[in-house]
């Protein structure tokens, strides 16, 4: 396992303290027009549902899962975890004009944590993350812009608590840590919303994601035309070689990290609003609304 350098410490420990990343210029706009270009007419088939996906097979077959996989981002990966495998990885678009959050909607407005063994850590230390790449604009919250609850790895939710809002053009990429408080802000415009999704904990866990087929399939595409990739892909899991590390040499410069604007504060419902959106979500549902 290579040792990290000081610039790849100071990394490691960003994400430690705040459980997020946010990278500059990752990714040119034209290259995000180039894969949206490709993904509109699979989207355009796919509309009848809140949520639509493109699995990690399409994503791969399109050429845009190894566009995505720059030297930068997988040098952060192999930075957080030397041995990383993909529990998700998926494009999906969220539908506009929505009047509620898309999860946990009769609870604490969107506001939730992802669970998992909290065992589960890579050898320095990592918590599993997703990593988010905006394929549309988010202007504003209203667009359904990715609220997160920096540095709060443990505590109850509560009101005042400081906020990081992530908004920005296609584009943008950032990395957060799953232990943290999230939620996608409800995405009133009519537009709907495009997401690249790449989740990753460290290889030799209990991984079900990563034996469906989609990604059986990716690897079966990719063969060996890219070791790294097909490692996050599953290659080495569940085998005499799980321990191996991938197989990325991490030579080269690491991404810019963006700093965070700190400037919003939650606002969670009191106990009788929680309840009373229970009983109404309960009485929407046997209703049919």
């Amino acid at each position: 396992m290579i040792t990290l350098d000081n610039r790849e410490t100071a990394l490691h420990s960003m994400y430690q303290e705040h459980g997020l990343l946010q990278f500059q210029n990752l990714y040119s706009r034209q290259t995000i027009d180039k894969w949206n270009k490709l993904l509109d007419p699979i989207f355009n088939q796919r509309t009848s549902t809140s949520r639509s996906y493109v699995e990690s097979d399409e994503l791969l077959e399109l050429g845009i899962l190894s566009q995505v996989m720059v030297p930068k981002l997988l040098n952060v990966i192999s930075v957080l975890d030397p041995c990383p495998v993909f529990f998700h990885c998926c494009c999906f678009e969220i539908e506009g004009a929505q009047k509620q959050h898309h999860k946990f909607t009769s609870r604490l407005d969107g506001w939730h944590r992802e669970p998992s063994d909290p065992r589960k850590k890579s050898v320095r230390g990592c918590r599993p993350y997703s990593i988010y790449i905006y394929l549309s604009d988010v202007n504003d919250a209203d667009h359904g812009s990715f609220e997160i609850i920096p540095r709060y790895h443990a505590g109850p939710l509560k009101s005042n608590l400081t906020s990081c809002n992530i908004k920005g053009r296609k584009g943008t990429c950032f990395l957060w840590n799953r232990d943290l408080y999230h939620r996608f802000n409800v995405n009133r415009s009519p537009q709907r919303q495009r997401i690249l999704k790449l989740s990753i904990q460290t290889n030799g866990w209990e991984n079900a994601s990563i034996q469906l087929d989609e990604f059986k399939g990716a690897l079966s595409i990719l063969g060996d035309h890219n070791p790294a990739l097909s490692y996050l892909l599953g290659s080495h899991f569940k085998n005499n070689l799980s321990i191996k590390t991938i197989p990325h040499p991490r030579t080269g410069e690491l991404p810019q990290v963006q700093p965070l604007d700190y400037s919003e504060k939650t606002l969670i419902p009191t106990k009788a609003e929680i309840m009373f959106r229970r009983i109404k979500h309960s009485v929407d549902k046997v209703l049919g609304f």
